[in-house]
């Protein structure tokens, strides 16, 4: 019997998904878990592979006590209008994830409940409430909801501080074989994610965090290489590790890497990492127990557009970082954010042509995302275009900047062209890469 149905609401024409990697909904993997050990049967529909038409037939075939939705601010059209459709065939439509926890109120109107911050706790104890009917619910921590037209807003949710308390994801409820499909499909080996902190201690301009805040917590070593060795059980070739920050704690990233040495354990990974958080000792533990690429949020070529977006590091400690991996044996990514507030014709061309110069094995561009919460959005919010966030593509700028989106993506273009001529091209590819660089140039300053 389903008691809950849990919906990741990224449908293809309805939701535009900027990123290219694309990985199963984790935190629904973690709330299953939860609902699973509280004694409730659970299914998730992940849009990624199911039609909205299948997702409803789904929902009204089972009629659910409850059906929860993550949404994040490029769902919010998807998640409203399907909760709508849908509320008919269960008990309780509850909405949670980073844009729901920073802007309850919006989905109100569509949605029972709402759930602000994480929701391991929160919604069983929600489900349970509703069982229990009467007005249970409001003795649950963490919850927004409409009463007689008006917000009610129970007490704030702790943090969860102990992770290893928490169960693994229900990863036997995703999709695997057609997220595996679409890695070999599209990058020749198979990946899958997991998450090994919560809250980062930074204060970068465009980056939210309404969920897991400032105050960072971590799962032990031994918990965390319990779970890659249950990933590598699933057959994945590789595993993204989705902290903020991997390698904050040196010590911790050391444990990690040499028990999954002394386990013999063959799975790759990969992480972000910061420029100033690594040591050479702990590189070449990382090499040795799979880690195959490292990526660093560069930003800028400017260290006054870096310092404007709170970046705590300089672009020259930036390529060190880079050069310190590559030394290593290690791979690295980089990105980059072009057309940020404060950006000017110089800065920018400086930002393309010192990124596409780096020795990085990926590398990426994007324009500036103004997520509600951000010192980014208290900077524009004022020239924010209507609809902004209803269906924005990929590279969309969202309010009116000093750039045009026309510029913006041909300095993306130029950089990347670049990075292929000194890569692949050899002598003569450099020399290329002058002439095009001089004269992409003088292009890129002179448009709007």
């Amino acid at each position: 019997m389903t008691d809950v149905i849990l919906v990741y609401p990224y449908f293809y024409g309805e939701t535009k998904d900027r990123s290219i990697f694309k990985f199963p909904p984790l935190g629904l993997g973690y709330l299953a878990a939860s609902l699973i050990r509280a004694g409730y049967g659970v299914e998730i529909l992940d849009g990624s592979f199911n039609s909205r038409d299948s997702v409803v037939d789904r929902i009204a075939l089972a009629k659910p006590a409850v059906v929860g939705f993550y949404c994040m601010m490029t769902m919010e059209k998807a998640a409203l209008s399907l909760a709508r459709e849908v509320k008919k065939d269960c008990g309780a439509v509850v909405a949670g994830g980073p844009y729901p926890s920073a802007d309850p109120d919006l989905f109100l109107d569509a949605f029972d409940y709402v759930i602000i911050g994480e929701a391991e706790r929160t919604l069983p104890e929600l489900v349970a409430a509703l069982d229990s009917g009467g007005d249970k619910p409001r003795e649950v921590d963490g919850l927004a909801f409409l009463e007689n037209g008006r917000v009610c807003r129970t007490n704030p949710r702790d943090r969860i501080k102990e992770l290893d308390e928490l169960p693994f994801p229900a990863r036997e409820l995703f999709d695997n074989l057609g997220y595996k499909e679409y890695w070999r499909r599209n990058y020749g080996y198979t990946t899958t994610s997991m998450i090994t902190t919560r809250g980062c201690p930074f204060s970068c301009g465009f980056c939210s965090k309404p969920v897991f805040g400032s105050v960072i917590c971590e799962r032990s070593a031994g918990n965390v290489v319990d779970e890659i060795e249950r990933i590598s059980k699933l057959g994945y070739d590789r595993i993204w590790m989705a902290d903020d920050c991997f390698t904050l704690n040196e010590k911790r990233t050391a444990e990690i890497c040499q028990d999954i040495i002394s386990r013999g354990l063959k799975v790759e990974w990969e992480c972000l990492s910061r420029v100033d958080s690594l040591q050479p000792h702990v590189l070449d533990l990382m090499r040795e127990s799979g880690c195959a690429r490292l990526f660093f949020g560069l930003e800028s070529g400017d260290d006054m557009v870096l310092k404007t977006m709170r970046k705590s590091a300089t672009f020259a400690e930036g390529r060190a970082a880079v050069e310190l991996a590559g030394s290593h044996g290690l791979s690295s990514g980089g990105f980059f954010i072009l057309g940020y507030p404060g950006e000017t014709n110089e800065t920018l061309i400086k930002t393309v042509n010192q990124s596409s110069a780096l020795p990085l094995d990926y590398l990426s561009y994007t324009v500036p995302y103004p997520l509600p919460g951000t010192d980014l959005y208290d900077k524009v919010k004022d020239k924010l275009k209507a609809g902004a966030w209803t269906s924005p593509r990929s590279h969309s700028l969202l309010y009116k900047g000093d750039f045009s989106i026309l510029k913006l993506k041909f300095a993306m273009a130029k950089g990347l062209t670049q990075r292929v001529l000194l890569k692949r091209g050899g002598g003569a590819g450099r020399r290329l890469e002058a002439v095009f660089r001089r004269a992409t140039d003088a292009v890129l300053s002179i448009l709007k």
